[in-house]
């Protein structure tokens, strides 16, 4: 019920209340006074008694009254000052940083729908202190993360060049060796830049994409065969289905791919003189389905869910290798916006299987997913 519709006929009520004490009164004083008199001249005494009587019922009219009016002001008052006074107490909590408090309403009032708006209001506002918490907690991570990646290259170019300027690479065959970890270190500073330029571009959504219908097998073998040659310890095995057409940009999948197999011989097991890598493509569910799989080191299940976070490094004592941990955020999210979808198991045998799943595409459509 609405205030408005309450108000009225709280008060409507207190009319027909008051009404019926008026006419209740108005008989007594009528029984009391005029049939005692009825068809007599009434004396001076007699109008004396009946004018207490009518000043009695008088007074008791007016009393009532006003005791009714108290009663209709009051149960007014108390619709509409108890949510008010529930609503201030909330905004007040609210105002002090108290997002926990919450705000009980019942009834279809506006009051009520007052309150259910102010709840929903306190539990986006929850939410997003939540998120900006959360943003600033990554940020910080991030900045020190930033930090430690930039500071350790750093500390090497200076300590090496300050080696060549201070004569301690006294041969040439010193100061090859210092400059070429010079160059080394630079180019990882380099690539740190390159990713977090990216990484930037990716979030503002201001990556455009040059998509073109490939050969998902031809694209795949052509760039693990050039990888296969600059890593002369590598076995690679490749497995793929010929003729699946997928929607891509090259340039940026091999990014996506090349980090995949870049970490695969990273994190390979130390007593391993070199990494076994099997690629692998085949039709599922209406999708291109690419899996990377090595025998490396592996990632505990703790790891799992985190391993595509920006930043985020696996369990140091089990992975002393260096990185920025932008590559697999990185790779997710081009991966997103290719429509498709990325995800990391541990292999039964030891290593991982990274997975990229893409719509297949032919005759300008997506095909839908009608496999089984």
């Amino acid at each position: 019920m609405s205030i408005r519709l309450r108000l009225f006929s709280t008060s409507l009520t207190a009319i027909f209340v008051l009404c019926a004490i008026s006419l209740t009164v108005g008989f007594l004083l009528f029984w009391l006074i005029a049939i005692p008199f009825a068809g007599q001249r009434l004396s001076e005494n007699a109008g004396q008694i009946a004018a207490r009587y009518f000043l009695f019922g008088g007074a008791a009219v007016l009393i009532l009254t006003a005791i009714g009016a108290v009663w209709v002001i009051s149960v007014n008052v108390r619709h509409v000052t108890g949510p008010l006074h529930r609503l201030k107490m909330a905004a007040f909590e609210i105002r002090d940083g108290n997002l926990d408090y919450q705000l009980s309403s019942s009834g279809h009032d506006e009051f009520s729908e007052l309150s259910a708006s102010f709840e929903q209001m306190r539990i986006r506002l929850k939410d997003s202190v939540q998120m900006q918490k959360k943003a600033e907690n990554e940020r910080r991570a991030m900045m020190a993360s930033v930090t430690h990646d930039l500071k350790t290259p750093i500390t090497s170019i200076m300590g090496y060049a300050e080696g060549i300027l201070d004569g301690v690479a006294n041969t040439p065959e010193k100061t090859r060796e210092y400059a070429a970890v010079i160059s080394k270190k630079a180019r990882s500073l380099q690539l740190l830049a390159d990713d977090l330029s990216l990484l930037s571009r990716l979030e503002n959504a201001q990556l455009p994409l040059d998509k073109r219908s490939e050969d998902f097998a031809e694209f795949t073998e052509e760039l693990a065969v050039e990888f296969a040659h600059n890593e002369p310890e590598l076995k690679l095995e490749i497995s793929l289905i010929p003729g699946l057409q997928v929607l891509i940009d090259k340039e940026k999948m091999a990014r996506v791919l090349t980090n995949i197999l870049q970490n695969s011989v990273k994190y390979k097991k130390p007593e391993h003189l070199g990494s076994e890598i099997r690629i692998s493509l085949v039709r599922q569910n209406g999708q291109a389905l690419l899996t990377v799989s090595d025998n490396g080191i592996g990632i505990s299940q703790r790891d799992l869910p985190y391993l595509f976070d920006q930043f985020y490094r696996a369990d140091k004592a089990r992975n002393p290798q260096s990185g920025s941990g932008l590559g697999l955020s990185i790779a997710r999210q081009l991966v997103q916006l290719h429509n498709g979808k990325i995800w990391i198991i541990n292999n039964p045998g030891g290593g991982i299987s990274v997975n990229i799943s893409l719509p297949l595409f032919t005759g300008g459509c997506y095909v839908q997913n009608t496999d089984s």
